[in-house]
Formats: structure tokens, C-alpha cells, sequence
């Protein structure tokens, strides 16, 4: 019993230090762009805590609206038939709010960079993941062909076989 007890505690802390660990990116200057923020002063750092906050809001405020037209897409695309005139109405509105969060976030990078007085880097490496698939891993759809489909239910001189 007291073997369970053991591990049941380590794993406990494996967690808790896990969370401390991964908390660190979220204070001002660690993280994403911690080398972008490392150098800021303290009322730089404070006016791009504000200008983030108010940023992620409005950004959380359209990404809620067009999930909500994604619903109400799905919604239209699962009777038959189909209401064309909807359905493109709401492509409309969807285009509408993506163009609005793109023009958000580029304001957003403007406005760090007049904060800062120096642009903000296009990515800083980190949370981009893997450059390339990952050994093993399948490309993703719309993925260059790597050549004539193999597998089960591909018959040799079929369209997609041959």
C-alpha cells in the first residue's frame, strides 16, 4: 500500500511542478516573445499588458461570433436541400468577421511596435511546432502527393491506382 502512496505522491508533484513550469510564460517578458519584452522598461511592459488584455478581449469577442456562425453553418449544410441564398449570406458574414480579426491583429502589432519602438518579430520560434511532419505522421489534406496512392481498395490500373 504504501508503494501506491509513493508514486501517487511523486506523480502529484510531477503535475505541480509541471504548472510552475509552464506558468512562467505567462508573465510579462517570458514566453512567446520573451526576447522582444526582456529589454522593455516597466511602464512599457504595463502599457502592453493593457493593450493585450483589451486586444485578447476584443479578439475572444469575434472569435465568438463566428463560431456561433459556424454552428449556424453546420446547422444550414445538414438538411437537403440546402439553402444556397443562407448558406452564402452567412460565407459573407464569416469572410466579414475573419477580415475584422485580421485587421485587429495587425493594429495590435502597429501598436506594439509604437510602444516599443521596435517591430514585433513575425514568430519567435517557439509554439510553431514541428517544421516538418513528425516521423510516422501522415500529411495533412491538401498536402503535396508524394506520388501514386498505395493501399488497401487502390487497384492497380484504376484512375487513382495507376
Amino acid at each position: 500500500m504504501n508503494g501506491k502512496h509513493l508514486i501517487l505522491a511523486l506523480l502529484v508533484l510531477m503535475m505541480l511542478g509541471a504548472n510552475a513550469w509552464a506558468y512562467q510564460g505567462m508573465k510579462p517578458g517570458t514566453g512567446h516573445y520573451q526576447g522582444f519584452m526582456a529589454d522593455l522598461s516597466q511602464e512599457q511592459q504595463g502599457k502592453i499588458q493593457k493593450l493585450t488584455d483589451a486586444h485578447h478581449e476584443q479578439l475572444f469577442g469575434l472569435q465568438k461570433e463566428l463560431n456561433a456562425k459556424q454552428a449556424e453553418m453546420d446547422a444550414l449544410l445538414a438538411v437537403a436541400p440546402p439553402d444556397r441564398a443562407a448558406i452564402l449570406k452567412l460565407v459573407d458574414d464569416m469572410n466579414a468577421l475573419q477580415a475584422k480579426k485580421n485587421i485587429l491583429n495587425i493594429e495590435y502589432r502597429i501598436d506594439l511596435t509604437e510602444i516599443t519602438g521596435k517591430p514585433l518579430p513575425m514568430n519567435s520560434g517557439k509554439g510553431h511546432g514541428p517544421a516538418a511532419p513528425c516521423p510516422g505522421q501522415m500529411p495533412g489534406p491538401g498536402a503535396p502527393s508524394s506520388g501514386t496512392p498505395q493501399g488497401p481498395g487502390v487497384k492497380p490500373g484504376s484512375p487513382r491506382g495507376s
